[in-house]
Formats: structure tokens, C-alpha cells, sequence
């Protein structure tokens, strides 16, 4: 009994990390901020496109689908993300196993 107690509280706490971290990031405007980085980046193009079809330039639709965005990664930053992406993995299996638990505590009570 101690055991399934200590699964659900470990869960609970786990979920309420993950909503203060989705909370903290739609409220800081995180989501929000992209999209509309992606749509004026978009828009900026096709504004471009259209003047260079005013102006009568040769055009290659190659050119208006680069992404012109500087890469800033260095060592650290991939090696963190590396290390993200370990714990990224653990931890999706950890919820996979903690619910598959608690499914079969269900079934089993």
C-alpha cells in the first residue's frame, strides 16, 4: 500500500509541475510569440515575392522558402540539448510505466 502511495504522489507531483510549466509558459506568451514570428516571417516573403514579380526579376520560389534565421548553436547549447533530449526519453517512459501502474491498480481493486 505504501508503494502505490508513493506512485501516485510521485504522478500528482509530476502533473502539477508539468501545468505550472505550461501555465508559466502560455502566460509569459512564449506560444504566442512564435506563431507570430513564423506568420510575419511568412508574410515579409510574400510581400517580397510580389515586388520581384512587379519589378519583373527572374524568380526562383527556392529563394522565398529559405529560412534566413541565424543558427546560434555552439557546443554547450547542443550538448544541453542532447541532455534534454536524454531526459526527454526517460521520462515519457517513466509516465508510460507510473500509468500503466495505476491502470492496473485500477483493474486490480
Amino acid at each position: 500500500m505504501k508503494n502505490k502511495n508513493k506512485i501516485l504522489k510521485t504522478f500528482i507531483f509530476l502533473c502539477f509541475i508539468s501545468y505550472l510549466t505550461f501555465y508559466t509558459a502560455g502566460k509569459a506568451g512564449y506560444f504566442e510569440y512564435n506563431e507570430r514570428r513564423k506568420m510575419t516571417f511568412t508574410k515579409e516573403q510574400i510581400e517580397q515575392f510580389e515586388e520581384d514579380v512587379k519589378n519583373g526579376k527572374n524568380i526562383d520560389i527556392k529563394e522565398y522558402l529559405k529560412n534566413t534565421d541565424k543558427n546560434y548553436q555552439n557546443g554547450i547549447s547542443k550538448t544541453t540539448l542532447k541532455v534534454s533530449e536524454i531526459i526527454e526519453k526517460y521520462t515519457k517512459k517513466g509516465v508510460n510505466i507510473i500509468f500503466t501502474k495505476l491502470g492496473n491498480a485500477i483493474e486490480n481493486t
